[in-house]
């Protein structure tokens, strides 16, 4: 958020999720359900879209506007904070189950306890803050450190009707894919043969299966199992729907069986895999690759699969950094 002086006017810009007017309740659901309705704002109606006020960045059209302030008191923690410390703290931070997860500059440790009690005293479903340092390792797992609360990372998270409980720390999950799984939930048929490659504490999984698909996840990360079969047995998924197996996706033998539909969630390395895994798709299945990318124009789906493949959907999901997007690919087979 960026902040001007005009004429003694301040000037708050803030993230706004842009959509259809059309889809306004469906997206504010959502947006309520994993805590990125920002309720200091009010919605803006403009030239047939609905722009909803953020309280960090979701996957969708995000877009930095003049923010409408409500007459409500205000969550923004940083209204509690001297003015030297309110100019430079973050004003977006990730929320999972009661746990805020905020980057914070090593040059604020002095200040780390005035944030993480003006975050806490200022969200009530919040107790605990933790420090991201980073996603780190082969298991996409991001570095945490507590400095507010017990420092247990286990919490519980719902979103999409569905609730998952997983330790933070030692098993990759991203809240802001909520909306994309929700998303692919309503693409899947029942009885489609599903796999998910990269499936941490098997997110994407559960809510495929909750649709009737037969899901096999896979994952290296052994904590990833333990979850993910928690999570699985925690939201009544049949046994016969879905199957769990700790190895690296490369290493597996799939044998002879081929899917429907491919999850391809891992981001920073996804396109090293596309090659190997869309063999495993049915005619007329689908691969969805989550990927980075820092250009305009999309990657070359005839240069690294042939002509076999079409990409029908591009889609970006949610800022990466100042240079990058995160996006996900939805690619048909179409020929054998």
């Amino acid at each position: 958020m960026g902040c001007s002086i005009l004429s003694h006017i301040e000037i708050v810009l803030i993230n706004h999720l842009k959509v259809n007017e059309s889809d306004a309740q469906s997206a504010k659901l959502l947006l309520e359900k994993i805590g990125a309705l920002n309720i200091d704002f009010l919605p803006i109606n403009k030239e047939g879209y609905i722009f909803w006020p953020l309280n960090f960045e979701v996957e969708g059209e995000v877009v930095s506007m003049e923010g409408k302030p409500s007459t409500k008191v205000s969550r923004d923690y940083r209204a509690n904070l001297p003015d030297y410390l309110r100019v430079v703290a973050p004003r977006a931070f990730d929320i999972f189950g009661d746990i805020a997860i905020i980057k914070l500059p090593h040059e604020l440790e002095p200040h780390f306890k005035a944030i993480s009690d003006s975050i806490v005293n200022s969200n009530t479903n919040i107790s605990k803050v933790a420090i991201d340092l980073g996603v780190k390792g082969d298991y996409r797992v991001r570095k945490l450190k507590m400095i507010h609360g017990e420092d247990n990372f286990v919490a519980t998270h719902k979103e999409n009707g569905l609730t998952f409980v997983l330790d933070i720390s030692k098993v990759y999950f991203s809240p802001r894919l909520s909306m994309e799984r929700n998303r692919l939930s309503k693409l899947v048929s029942s009885g489609e043969n599903v796999l998910d490659a990269f499936a941490g504490a098997a997110p994407f999984s559960v809510t495929l299966a909750k649709q009737g698909a037969f899901v096999k996840s896979i994952d290296a990360n052994p904590e990833a199992e333990n979850w993910a079969i928690h999570n699985y047995k925690l939201n009544n998924i049949s046994e016969q729907n879905y199957s769990f197996h700790c190895s690296d996706v490369e290493n597996y033998n799939f044998g002879s069986e081929r899917f429907d539909r491919v999850i391809m969630n891992n981001p920073t390395n996804s396109l090293f895999y596309l090659p190997l895994l869309s063999d495993l798709v049915k005619l007329d299945g689908f691969i969805h690759i989550y990927h980075i990318d820092s250009k305009e124009e999309d990657f070359d789906i005839v240069n690294m699969l042939g002509d076999s493949f079409i990409c029908t959907k591009v889609r970006k999901v949610h800022p990466y950094s100042p240079s990058a997007h995160l996006k996900v690919f939805d690619i048909k087979r179409t020929k054998h």
